[in-house]
């Protein structure tokens, strides 16, 4: 069967309806041990069982979850073009993971997402020929450097993130106009963050440190971080991400948890009227932003439990209305 646009956009919102919400986020918050925590998510309808049998899994939990997502997508979503959108964060991953194993990290499976199109198996014997070229070109980059001195975890994360956005804004110029919006503002988001970790660790800002195809300049983004943490967000007065930014600007890097935690959420918020049209690409995209968004606060409620900081819960979530 041909999945249609309407059809796929009344499952995502059918599915987006079953997501946790903020009442049952908040009451799992304020469980009192780990174990506690994952028995309400699995209560829920979270992972299944097994999560319970294996020590309170909660890393199984979530990933039991973003697995579903995963084939969500494969399976109902009409557009291939935005199911490469919305795919190449795992698929990415997975390049990732499979890098670092080839020059020592401990090759732990579970690292890895169960996607289809999983392009990366040709790592470990550097047989990049049917990869994507920008996932290739990423590879031939980090051999090459690695000629000269091992590379690090920092240098492969960036070198595949800035082929995942090459290849995310090379697939939603075939879609409508909700995902070019929304790989642009996740671009654009990537790069304030970039720039209030250089800021935070008093590193000046390069132009090569950023991610091109955002909305807003490389050049801009740096002039900003040379005004100071307090200055930053007016330099973007006059655009859609003010108010996000004003957050991090007034509070200072404290903030910064929060925003990153928001970032989701906020490149899915400026669709406005399109969330209604069931034959466009909004709706589905809206339901996949949400869930990784919940996917997001759950795993950091669950960190802060299990390493007994419930106290940072309140630094890192902004709980949605």
């Amino acid at each position: 069967m041909v999945t249609t646009e309407i059809y796929a956009n009344t499952l995502a919102k059918q599915n987006e309806g079953r997501l946790l919400g903020t009442e049952k986020l908040r009451r799992i918050a304020d469980s009192d041990d780990i174990g506690s925590a994952v028995k309400m998510l699995v209560d829920y309808g979270y992972g299944d069982s097994k999560a319970i049998e294996n020590s309170f899994d909660a890393d199984g939990v979530i990933r039991a979850e973003t697995e579903r997502l995963i084939s969500f997508i494969e399976e109902e979503c009409p557009n291939e073009n935005l199911a490469a959108v919305l795919l190449a964060r795992f698929v990415y991953n997975n390049a990732k993971a499979r890098y670092k194993f080839k020059v020592g990290a401990k090759r732990d499976l579970k690292a890895l997402y169960a996607v289809g199109r999983d392009y990366s198996v040709g790592i470990d014997n550097a047989d990049y020929g049917v990869m994507p070229e920008p996932m290739r070109a990423a590879a031939e980059k980090l051999d090459a450097m690695s000629l000269a001195a091992p590379v690090t975890s920092a240098q492969i994360d960036s070198a595949f993130t800035v082929a995942m956005f090459e290849d995310m804004t090379a697939a939603a110029k075939k879609c409508g106009k909700s995902v070019k919006k929304y790989v642009a503002a996740k671009i654009d988001f990537t790069n304030f963050t970039a720039a209030f970790r250089l800021m935070r660790f008093k590193i000046k800002p390069e132009s090569d440190m950023f991610v091109s195809g955002g909305t807003v300049k490389t050049e801009d983004i740096i002039c900003a971080a040379d005004s100071g943490m307090e200055n930053f967000a007016e330099n973007f007065a006059d655009t859609v991400y003010f108010d996000a930014l004003k957050k991090v600007s007034s509070v200072g890097f404290d903030a910064l948890p929060a925003f990153e935690s928001d970032a989701e959420r906020e490149a899915v918020s400026y669709f406005g009227s399109d969330l209604e049209n069931m034959t466009g690409d909004a709706p589905l995209l809206h339901y996949y932003a949400a869930a990784l968004d919940e996917y997001k606060t759950v795993k950091t409620v669950l960190t802060c439990i299990r390493g007994n900081a419930k106290s940072e819960i309140a630094k890192r979530v902004r709980w949605s209305d």
